[in-house]
């Protein structure tokens, strides 16, 4: 616990402010990198080091163990800021932050046993369960083989948190969601990250073979649907009594407005030099080019607003005691897969505006219109996924216990 103290010494001086300061002031050297962390499918060494030196990872850590826990949503808004020049970097910065949320939600042994000795232990994530597993019960936990996907940053981190479906407990029903804390060097990772979005963030296979996984190290996602949580009973902050399911989606969502931001910007730079090829006409000039320029700059605009929105209202009503039910739980998710339709909206409105020198594969732009359709695809932010899901609520199709 000596470390964790002593690296929470300086948490008073970390706001949420002041994180989005840094990463407002980083976004420039992230621009800079995109290519070459695309190219190398991680981020560079030098960007992994600033995240920690920034405390960026450690937003939304247990001040117990050497986190400045603040709210839920920080991790969003300063991931918003770092894609506007990198969003592969973003999305590492962010879902590694939230991790450490997730875990904090787990059994205080478990805790103890990743943060105790190093507060700046860091943790991935895998939570869509294998096609091909194994789980078995064993004395005091389970034993567990498969391969986990999508573990973005797994490289950088030393435990993983896992989707582990576990039989029903009647042996008759679907199989009951289970996540469990699994230390990394007890696992395989498989290099497989060959893709067209989100390049850069490593977001690797994790392979186990035959591993043990005490029950003090698992947490059903029955005791993370909204209230007191395991972790709790040591971690007070409200943020550990959050439903995980219906806020997940903001982890992500920012850097889809982030790279879309990030492409307007850019755009409009090049607008103000560029004339058309034929006809010598500034594109500055040309009215279809600033209505394509209006609408993407509010559409992005629109969409970071409504996240913001709903996190500030969420961390109320968290912090007053007050419950998250299951009508602010599919708004929540709503409103993240809208927000998507409009991140995607902007990119895609610009987009034209290139010409021919968008399909160049090093163009910064294409790279983040490329990213937001990588961010839009993830089933946290489907629109497809959270607008059905929301329509069979309100309309009484879905019961209140599944939403």
């Amino acid at each position: 616990m000596e470390a964790a103290a002593n690296a929470s010494s300086n948490a008073g001086a970390v706001t949420a402010e002041s994180i989005v300061a840094q990463a407002r002031t980083m976004m420039p050297r992230l621009r800079e990198r995109a290519q070459r962390t695309e190219e190398r499918r991680r981020i560079p060494a030098e960007t992994h080091h600033e995240f920690i030196e920034s405390g960026f990872y450690r937003i939304l850590q247990p001040a117990r163990y050497g986190g400045f826990e603040l709210d839920y949503g920080t991790q969003t808004e300063m991931s918003v800021e770092l894609a506007m020049g990198c969003a592969s970097s973003g999305w590492i910065a962010s879902i590694t932050a939230c991790h450490a949320w997730i875990a904090g939600m787990f059994p205080p042994a478990v805790q103890e046993r990743i943060w105790g000795d190093d507060a700046g232990t860091l943790i991935a994530s895998a939570f869509q369960p294998p096609g091909d597993y194994r789980i078995e019960r064993a004395t005091g936990g389970w034993r567990v083989a498969g391969r986990w996907k999508f573990s973005s940053g797994v490289e950088l981190c030393q435990w993983a948190v896992i989707a582990t479906p576990i039989p029903a407990a009647d042996g008759k029903g679907p199989p009951e969601r289970q996540f469990a804390l699994v230390p990394l060097d007890e696992a395989a990772i498989e290099d497989v990250w060959f893709v067209s979005g989100l390049a850069g963030t490593g977001s690797n296979d994790i392979v186990l073979r035959d591993v043990f996984i005490p029950d003090a190290h698992t947490l059903k996602a029955s005791e993370c649907a909204g209230g007191p949580t395991p972790g709790s009973a040591i971690n007070p902050c409200h943020i550990y009594r959050l439903p995980l399911f219906g806020v997940f989606p903001y982890n992500l969502v920012g850097v889809g407005i982030g790279a879309a931001i990030g492409a307007v910007e850019l755009v409009i730079e090049q607008l103000k030099v560029r004339s058309t090829a034929t006809m010598h006409l500034r594109m500055a000039a040309l009215q279809s080019a600033q209505l394509r320029i209006a609408r993407a700059a509010a559409s992005a605009d629109a969409a970071r607003v409504l996240i913001r929105t709903n996190c500030v209202e969420m961390n109320a009503r968290a912090r007053a005691g007050l419950p998250l039910g299951p009508e602010h739980r599919v708004r929540y998710r709503r409103d993240a897969g809208f927000a998507s339709l409009l991140f995607l909206e902007a990119v895609q409105g610009v987009f034209p505006l290139l010409g021919g020198g968008g399909l160049a594969a090093g163009n910064p732009i294409q790279r983040q219109w490329r990213d937001a359709h990588a961010v839009g695809q993830h089933i946290a932010c489907s629109w497809d996924a959270a607008g059905s899901h929301y329509g069979a609520a309100v309309l009484g199709v879905l019961p209140p216990e599944q939403m």
